[in-house]
């Protein structure tokens, strides 16, 4: 084998494994779409975004992604609606990835509710 068939076979193989990352980093994604206007209930904002938090990071372990979530989110109010936009870090073997998951929380028969509303 020459060298230029090495080098074609070599680069074949890190395509195969860059494309391998991409479909599982989609999948990954999905996952957390399949999420989307699931409400789930707490004593307080801060609660339900623990749980979403640990939704996420048990995902993550199951792909072998390490999750860097921010202290901050952008936050927008809407009467008694707030609306919160988290700039997710996925961390892959083939490097790191921000997503943007997108949230929703209000007062619901006098307890909070929350939703992951979009995942991008």
């Amino acid at each position: 084998m020459n060298r230029k068939q090495t080098t074609r076979k070599q680069t074949s193989r890190r395509h195969a494994k860059a494309v391998k990352g991409r479909e599982s980093l989609i999948i990954f994604k999905k996952e957390l779409k399949s999420l989307t206007f699931e409400p789930t209930y707490g004593g307080s904002m801060k609660e339900i975004a623990t749980r979403f938090t640990t939704i996420i990071q048990q995902l993550a372990d199951r792909y072998g992604y390490d999750v860097e979530f921010p202290e901050r989110a952008q936050t927008e109010i809407d009467g008694e609606t707030y609306y919160f936009v988290y700039l997710v870090k996925v961390k892959t073997k083939g490097g790191a990835r921000n997503m943007y998951i997108e949230a929703q929380y209000f007062l619901y028969e006098g307890s909070w509710m929350g939703m992951i509303t979009n995942v991008r």
